[in-house]
């Protein structure tokens, strides 16, 4: 018995040219992002496996065949509304059936999710509702990939949230701030994120680490006014931090501006540092952990064109992160 070879997938492809599964979904398609060399060398690559028809076009034209969802909360938020920019680089060019499912709450997600078994031939949680186990979503009996977190026993892409928290605290700890606070806002449904929580116990290991108490924290409700909420809170209270991680930027941008407005000032009074790398963070100069949310959408994308394929389930991709360090942490010579 004579076993059928396996055609080469975009796994094969990726490791060929030295690059992730992303990338050669967006060389493949036509999506920009890619050098014309580099994009070169993937088609010629493809087409070399059989991947492509050697007189395809310099991309790949076939239509996609099966149906994408993705379940987000709020598209306006920077973070998901990346991620949905990055699904949309990929799955858009490439002809695939896409409808985005928008629930703000976990519990409203988690309801959609459990709707789409007869919508979708693969769905992409962005990010995984918290209330939902891995088993659960399993016996669901469709194909799911997670976006922006990293879940055990799933297909999924992020980053990782403790190591964020410990690398911002950590800055500031090897700065020569000992007063911290770490800030989050619960979600819609007033229980925290997961990336908040992880967040904070990375911030919790940093501080126990170097001998310094963890436990100044401030958890507002989810909201537009949620940094303004926190930074307000700290003002009521008997002293400030030296410092704040704040669990994302737009968290930090409001608390820059209601402590500007109480005549605190950043860094000087208290400084402050953020997660994401959002626009408005160069703008008011705010030291921040970058991530790159648009980059994780593309990935998540490229595993839901693999599996649609019939390529199996992909193994979950980690993000790397990096600080970056601007006006809003910058220590006086004396304090």
């Amino acid at each position: 018995m004579v076993a059928e070879r396996r055609q080469p997938g975009m796994a094969e492809i990726a490791a060929a040219a030295g690059v992730a599964v992303s990338t050669v979904s967006r060389a493949l398609s036509g999506s920009r992002g890619v050098s014309s060399a580099k994009r070169a060398e993937i088609l010629a690559l493809a087409r070399k496996a059989g991947y492509l028809a050697a007189d395809a076009g310099p991309t790949l034209r076939h239509t996609v065949r099966g149906r994408v969802a993705a379940v987000i909360p709020e598209p306006d938020r920077w973070v998901f509304g990346s991620m949905l920019a990055g699904l949309h680089d990929v799955l858009t060019p490439m002809g695939a059936s896409f409808t985005v499912y928008q629930g703000l709450s976990a519990a409203e997600r988690a309801k959609i999710f459990g709707s789409l078994p007869r919508r979708a031939d693969v769905v992409i949680l962005v990010p995984m509702p918290s209330g939902l186990s891995a088993s659960s979503v399993g016996s669901l009996g469709i194909p799911v990939v997670i976006a922006g977190a990293i879940v055990d026993g799933l297909c999924s892409v992020g980053i990782d949230d403790v190591a964020v928290g410990q690398k911002a605290t950590n800055y500031l700890i090897n700065t020569g701030y000992r007063h911290l606070a770490f800030i989050s806002s619960t979600d819609h449904d007033g229980t925290p994120g997961q990336a908040s929580a992880l967040r904070g116990r990375g911030f919790a290991s940093s501080m126990e680490r170097a001998g310094l108490d963890p436990s100044w924290r401030v958890q507002v409700p989810f909201g537009p006014s949620a940094g303004r909420d926190a930074a307000e809170m700290l003002l009521a209270g008997d002293r400030l931090p030296e410092a704040v991680v704040a669990v994302s930027d737009e968290m930090a941008a409001g608390m820059m501006a209601a402590f500007r407005s109480a005549g605190v000032t950043v860094p000087d009074d208290v400084a402050i540092i953020g997660v994401d790398d959002h626009p408005v963070a160069d703008l008011m100069g705010l030291t921040t952990i970058a991530q790159p949310a648009r980059e994780q959408g593309r990935a998540a994308a490229a595993m839901a064109l693999r599996i649609l394929a019939g390529e199996g389930t992909p193994a979950s991709e980690t993000f790397g992160t990096r600080l970056v360090i601007r006006n809003s942490t910058t220590r006086r010579a004396s304090r």
